[in-house]
């Protein structure tokens, strides 16, 4: 796909910001305004919100295309309307002719709040994103753009990094393949007021962290690093390393939460700071604890969008912005204008694939196997009983045998260490096996199953 290619081969600043949070500033004379402003700052790329029934004007992206700025195009609607292909081939075909090659459907889809409050508490949610989804994203491939995975609520109502598995499992068992060969990710970046260390390294370093909570001493998704954690689960399913976009970067908490309160000036300027030594693949210390220094930014990161460039006079987001309506600025601008020649660093090859690759035909004919305890005497009825619900929804192969299991493509364990061992369940995942163990008592394992 020719547009993923570019995305992922064009080498440039990885410094990125949202525009306004409306659809109104598109003329020459906001291109004549922003544009110079945003190659100062030495910006790659730029958010771009869209209505589904009127198009961006096609003058606004030549002007980002001469300054070298890729856009991304965001239709933000909730999931309460659905938007129809019928409707958005004109204008997708319109942006891919202007050289648009990225656009976003949705928000936050693990959020309440994105949803009609009948429609939330309906079972299926994922799918039901899913059977939303897909025909739009399935349009924009044809359309030759790429269709981002919607950014994630941190945490939110229904748990982030376990809606993204199920959606891409789900999309794998649909047989999507160009959805998932063209996947990009999107992650926000909010801090939550922790250290920009704070998860990093996702679950492969902090096992124990799970979804609702995080017991004392492990680290979890709800920081900066968010992306590390999705990137993670990704690779799980995709086996290959996944591109991924940072939004909102730069503010602690979603801007449209009660809680969100930006911080003052001097500590806004130094947590910036940092992040666009850490896009410049450069050492930066812990703003919070300078003594630390951060981890490296995965270049995987194509991109990291900084919340907010602009806004009106009077909006809610308007002390957020960089450029405020008044004509001044935040102090982090003139830093930056000042490093503008460094933000230009452009961004390193995509890491090499990290997950080894199989044959899963040959090596794993078997799609998804549920492995269950046997017993001297027999078989637990309980279990059976337990499972009944999720073998009616995924139809596994069910077995009691670590050798057929080590056939499959994924592996539902039930069952403590008791059953099976770390060590065996180490040895499926050394044979290329997704292994995903579920223990507890009957109600509890009923529970998390009715979860999956």
């Amino acid at each position: 796909m020719k547009a993923l290619e570019e995305l992922v081969n064009t080498k440039r600043s990885r410094l990125g910001f949202h525009y306004y949070p409306n659809s109104l500033h598109y003329s020459e004379k906001d291109a004549e305004i922003w544009i110079p402003q945003l190659d100062s700052l030495g910006a790659g790329w730029l958010v771009l919100i869209s209505e589904s029934d009127r198009a961006i004007p096609e003058a606004f992206f030549s002007a980002l295309k001469d300054a070298q700025i890729e856009p991304v195009v965001q239709f933000t609607q909730g999931l309460e309307k659905r938007l129809e292909t019928t409707d958005m081939r004109t204008l997708l075909q319109a942006y891919s002719r202007w050289g648009v090659h990225t656009v976003s459907f949705f928000d936050r889809p693990n959020s309440r709040s994105s949803w009609p409050v009948s429609e939330w508490a309906q079972n299926g949610l994922v799918e039901r994103f899913l059977d939303r989804y897909i025909p739009l994203a399935s349009l924009a491939i044809e359309c030759d753009i790429v269709p981002l995975f919607p950014a994630l609520e941190p945490g939110g109502n229904f748990w982030d990094t376990a809606f993204l598995s199920l959606a891409l499992q789900s999309l794998a068992r649909r047989n999507r393949a160009d959805l998932l060969d063209n996947l990009v990710l999107t992650a926000y970046g909010w801090t939550h007021n922790k250290s920009l260390n704070w998860g990093a390294g996702g679950p492969e370093r902090w096992p124990d962290a799970r979804p609702y909570f995080t017991p004392p001493g492990e680290e979890d998704q709800m920081g900066f690093r968010a992306y590390e954690w999705y990137m993670a689960v990704a690779s799980e399913i995709v086996h290959k390393n996944v591109p991924i976009i940072m939004m909102g970067v730069g503010v602690p908490h979603e801007p449209q939460s009660p809680v969100h309160k930006d911080w003052p000036d001097e500590k806004h300027t130094d947590i910036c700071l940092a992040i666009t030594q850490l896009l410049r693949g450069e050492p930066a210390s812990d703003p919070e604890n300078p003594t630390n220094p951060l981890e490296p930014l995965s270049n995987s990161v194509l991109a990291a969008n900084f919340w907010l460039l602009t806004d009106e006079t009077g909006s809610e987001h308007a002390a957020d912005a960089w450029f405020r309506p008044d004509g001044s600025t935040r102090q982090i601008v003139n830093e930056i204008k000042g490093k503008s020649n460094q933000s230009k660093t452009l961004r390193a090859e995509m890491p090499p694939e990290n997950v080894k690759s199989v044959d899963t035909a040959k090596d794993h004919p078997i799609e998804h196997y549920l492995l269950l305890p046997s017993y001297e005497w027999g078989v637990a009825d309980w279990h059976l009983d337990v499972i009944r619900p999720f073998v009616k929804k995924y139809r596994p192969t069910i077995g009691f045998s670590l050798e057929q299991a080590s056939l499959a493509v994924k592996v539902t364990v039930i069952g403590n260490t008791q059953s099976f061992s770390d060590e065996q369940l180490d040895l499926l995942r050394n044979a290329g096996c997704q292994v995903e163990r579920i223990s507890g008592d009957g109600t509890s394992i009923a529970t998390q199953l009715q979860e999956r």
